[in-house]
């Protein structure tokens, strides 16, 4: 059986984010692992219009169109409790 591939990503690309740290703490922990191959994936390298706001919607309105326009489409998807 081939060795599984697991990817580490850091999902946030604000300011002053302090996913890398532990991103990169856990990358280091995975790589040490020969039974398995770790790549780590910024998505700081995939620009993506709407993660470049400041806060999260809960805290502060969007500004950015694509974001205001996803919002309302994703909360439409969310499963009555």
């Amino acid at each position: 059986m081939d060795n599984p591939n697991i990817a580490v990503i850091m999902s946030t690309t604000r300011a002053g984010r302090f996913a890398d740290r532990p991103a990169k703490w856990i990358y280091d922990l995975a790589v040490a692992r020969a039974d398995m191959t770790v790549e780590l994936i910024d998505l700081r390298d995939y620009p993506m219009p709407f993660f470049d706001e400041p806060a999260s919607n809960a805290w502060v309105p969007s500004r950015n169109e694509v974001a205001v326009r996803w919002q309302p489409a994703i909360a439409a998807a969310k499963p009555d409790r």
